[in-house]
């Protein structure tokens, strides 16, 4: 076998050498125009000099895409309602024995089951709440439920369905939207 030439090291990667940082690049001068003088004062006074600028501005972007849901519904939005964790683990559990509906397919259904009996459910709902007042504050109430875990939940829906919500939490006296979807979905889905 023939031997091989020895190579000579690469720059940067012999160990018992540090090198410094990278030398520093020579400033690149810009040449600078200097404006012809004029002969006459009064020629200088009539002619401008023109100055070069430089066009800085950023390239624009293009228009998001509008979506078919956009157009006909005002568009999605991402939400969170609280719920207790009994309540969400049967909906998980419903959700994993039935693929073919999604979370919140099956939240609007109940509620629309449940809309002729809403007010009531509401008011039932709000009996779980505990009792306020008597002390300093005169809305000691809150929509959580004093003995119960609570966990949160994201929807995405259109912003349609998002108002139909929230009317329907005014119409039935609903603190909030969270307060609703829980009164609707008890009836499904506590045992």
């Amino acid at each position: 076998m023939s031997e091989r030439p020895q190579l000579a090291p690469a720059l940067g990667l012999v160990r018992d050498r540090v090198s410094g940082p990278p030398p520093r690049r020579a400033a690149t001068a810009v040449p600078q125009q200097t404006p012809a003088i004029a002969a006459t004062p009064a020629a200088a006074q009539t002619s401008p000099v023109e100055s070069v600028t430089v066009d800085e501005r950023k390239p624009k972007k293009a228009p998001a895409r509008i979506k078919a849901s956009d157009r006909s519904t005002g568009g999605t939005k991402k939400t969170s309602v609280t719920i207790t964790q009994a309540t969400a683990r049967n909906l998980r559990d419903k959700l994993n024995s039935d693929r073919k509906v999604t979370q919140i397919q099956f939240i609007l259904s109940e509620v629309e089951k449940n809309a002729s009996k809403l007010k009531d459910l509401v008011e039932k709902e709000k009996g779980n709440a505990g009792s306020g007042g008597g002390g300093l504050f005169p809305d000691a109430t809150s929509a959580r439920n004093t003995g119960e875990e609570m966990t949160t939940i994201n929807l995405v829906t259109t912003e349609a369905n998002l108002a139909v919500l929230d009317s329907l939490a005014e119409s039935t006296g609903a603190e909030s939207r969270s307060q609703l979807i829980r009164a609707a979905l008890r009836p499904a889905l506590d045992n």
